[in-house]
């Protein structure tokens, strides 16, 4: 039963990693250019591939800070989460057209 619980659960964890992936392309796949602009604003990074197409690099960082994590338990010394920043990159795939034909994002933790 315990094995089948932890199955489930990283199952769960791998789709919610893909869901903002797959949000990601079928929201801007096949949209123009002006989209992204309206939407995001200009890139960070600009780069030409070979095939003459353009990737666009949009980057949004969130600090997530310090917060006190609840144990359930009368404690004098509580136990305190440390504060990061989140780094979310996103990348699209511009054709010579102007047209977006791949996205893809990651997610970095810079502690």
């Amino acid at each position: 039963m315990d094995k089948r619980v932890t199955i489930l659960l990283l199952g769960l964890l791998f789709l919610a990693g893909c869901s903002t992936s797959a949000r990601l392309s079928k929201k801007y796949t096949g949209k123009g250019i002006e989209v992204l602009y309206r939407e995001m604003g200009n890139p960070v990074n600009t780069v030409v591939l070979e095939n003459g197409n353009r990737i666009f690099e949009y980057e949004k960082e969130t600090f997530v800070r310090q917060t006190e994590i609840s144990t359930g338990r009368g404690t004098l010394d509580p136990r305190i989460s440390p504060s990061y920043s989140k780094v979310e990159i996103y990348l699209f795939e511009i054709d010579k057209e102007g047209v977006i034909v791949r996205t893809a994002y990651k997610k970095q933790i810079e502690k």
